[in-house]
């Protein structure tokens, strides 16, 4: 073998002993925990976990976005540098080589977030991990419960309304029944509203038909729930009375009150006329008895006590008559 030919055989197994070692220590496992959602005002903790494998850090580097915010440099005189940015206001003192404290987020502080780390020579190994955070504006009051009577009968209809105000985002709504969830056909939700300052108010119905089934002991719970992420949870409850029947001609009047306003959707195109439902009501009536004359008997009663009257008046004529 002549000289040339073992010194290339001697770099080739520089070069394979090099990558061997490159890939036995470098570099490796980059990752990112960032908490998915904090709440305006509070501090933000944002780690970078990473495995050298033998290698040496040259820098660790944190972007929101494309742009730089902060690097830990640890060979440099300063260490920590920290570049202005709308939002994002660092603790310097509680920030270090794997992990990032921002403090008082707001609005502004939302956003992707990344860490890039980079190993020292001979690898000059560079790997980054990202992942999104999101500020939370929380309502100030809890979940509003509205358009529900005191008092129900079995075959009414249930229709209200849960409001909550002025987060970002808006607030997930979920409704109970007796603590059982409410049937997906039973609610809609509405789009939410957004203010001025870009806090928004969501609402949601619910309606669904009233059976014996809902009434434990006299009472039955409609409760509606609102959450955001995993930071903010209130929920409203409405206990809701049963209105039970009563006995004698009190039926003619449940047999009209059933078709309550309630019944009726205010935002249907085939919305009905108030003024027309008695009429209407007492119409259906008639159409379902019998052919006999039943229903015909019942559009005369009304005039049963002008009748009694005229008979009474004309009594009392007679006997004054024959004095």
């Amino acid at each position: 073998m002549g000289f040339s030919e073992a010194l290339c055989d001697l770099r080739n197994l520089y070069f394979n002993y090099q990558s061997i070692y490159e890939f036995v220590s470098s570099l490796r496992d980059v990752r990112v925990k960032i908490p998915h959602a904090v709440r305006r005002g509070d501090k933000a903790v944002l780690k970078c976990l990473y495995d050298l494998e033998g290698d040496t850090l040259y820098a660790v580097k944190w972007y929101k976005g494309r742009r730089e915010f902060y690097s830990f440099t640890p060979k440099d005189k300063s260490a920590i540098k920290v570049f202005q940015f709308p939002g994002v206001k660092v603790e310097r003192s509680a920030s270090n080589e794997s992990q990032l404290v921002l403090e008082s987020v707001n609005l502004a502080t939302t956003g992707k977030y990344s860490c890039e780390v980079s190993a020292d020579a001979p690898s000059f190994h560079t790997l980054i991990s990202a992942g999104e955070m999101e500020v939370v504006v929380v309502p100030g009051k809890d979940p509003i419960i509205t358009g529900l009577r005191p008092r129900y009968r079995v075959g009414d209809i249930v229709r209200g309304n849960c409001t909550s105000r002025h987060s970002k985002p808006a607030a997930n709504l979920t409704w109970t029944v007796n603590d059982h969830e409410t049937n997906p056909s039973h609610v809609r939700r509405h789009k939410p509203l957004r203010d001025s300052r870009e806090l928004e108010t969501t609402t949601s119905s619910i309606h669904f038909v009233v059976t014996p089934q809902h009434f434990s002991n006299g009472k039955l719970r409609i409760r509606c729930t609102a959450y955001i992420h995993d930071i903010y949870l209130k929920t409203t409850e409405k206990a809701i009375e049963e209105e039970r029947h009563h006995h004698g001609n009190s039926n003619e009047i449940s047999l009209v009150h059933n078709f309550s306003d309630d019944y009726f959707d205010l935002d249907d195109d085939n919305f009905l006329d108030r003024s027309d439902t008695y009429m209407t009501h007492i119409k259906g009536d008639a159409s379902s008895l019998n052919a006999n004359g039943a229903g015909k008997q019942l559009h005369y009663v009304p005039m049963l006590p002008r009748l009694t009257m005229l008979a009474l008046a004309f009594c009392a004529l007679e006997q004054f008559l024959q004095l």
